[in-house]
């Protein structure tokens, strides 16, 4: 992957120098827009596993309503963690198991697990460090790159204009002084660059960085509540002794 993302890096740069036709200067520069956005996938593919890349471009649906998944999963992990501490107050620990059974979030069962084997608060502790670990490992590391492209666009738009200066100062000594598509480049790539850095990539890691922080304060409250379930279950263990 980071040699695509290198290859991909020179061809920005090659792509840059390259003659263009038009001589007009308009809303639209071709040339800046992919010098802009390919510097920013290259800068991506080389920090970055292929696996990460993929879920990088996949957060994308993140920020699109009814595609998103990590929002509606917080969530459903929310309700499912009140629920199963509300059956567990009300003594229904038949109903409590198979809710914990059928969920499709490993936090759930392990709560179940530490609750019935009486696990001491520092087995709660570890094995929700584990599950925070888990989930960091999955989502941070798309979330800091969409945070690195925040910075970085901007960059590459200055990629894009000194090509565009450069190549101003060229056709400056040549008869056709064909100038208005050297200016179109320098312009508007630092205008694409700072657009897509502080108007998309940057909300959209802001975005990502809320859904994961909700996520990883889920995980919190789920582990909370095993401590609250472990407590009443020695409530009534003392109770029943007595």
């Amino acid at each position: 992957m980071q040699i695509i993302g290198l290859a991909i890096l020179a061809f920005v740069v090659w792509y840059g120098f390259s003659d263009r036709g038009e001589a007009a200067i308009s809303a639209f520069d071709f040339h800046a827009f992919v010098m802009v956005l390919g510097g920013s996938a290259s800068a991506i593919m080389v920090s970055s596993t292929a696996a990460t890349s993929l879920r990088t471009i996949l957060c994308l649906r993140e920020a699109i309503p009814g595609l998103g998944t990590l929002a509606p999963a917080n969530a459903a992990l929310e309700e499912e963690r009140a629920k199963l501490a509300e059956l567990w107050r009300e003594g229904k620990r038949a109903q409590a198991v198979e809710l914990a059974e059928r969920s499709a979030f490993p936090a759930i069962g392990r709560m179940l697990q530490l609750v019935l084997s009486r696990a001491p608060e520092e087995a709660t502790r570890a094995a929700f460090t584990e599950l925070r670990h888990a989930e960091l490992s999955r989502w941070q590391p798309a979330v800091g790159n969409w945070e690195l492209l925040a910075k970085l666009a901007p960059s590459f738009g200055m990629v894009g204009t000194i090509t565009g200066m450069i190549q101003l100062f060229r056709n400056m000594g040549e008869d056709s002084m064909n100038l208005g598509s050297a200016i179109s480049l320098a312009l508007l790539a630092t205008l694409y660059g700072v657009a897509f850095g502080a108007g998309v990539a940057g909300p959209i890691g802001h975005f990502l960085r809320g859904l994961l922080d909700e996520r990883l304060g889920a995980l919190e409250r789920c582990e909370q509540s095993v401590g609250e379930m472990l407590a009443l279950a020695g409530r009534d263990a003392l109770v029943a002794g007595g």
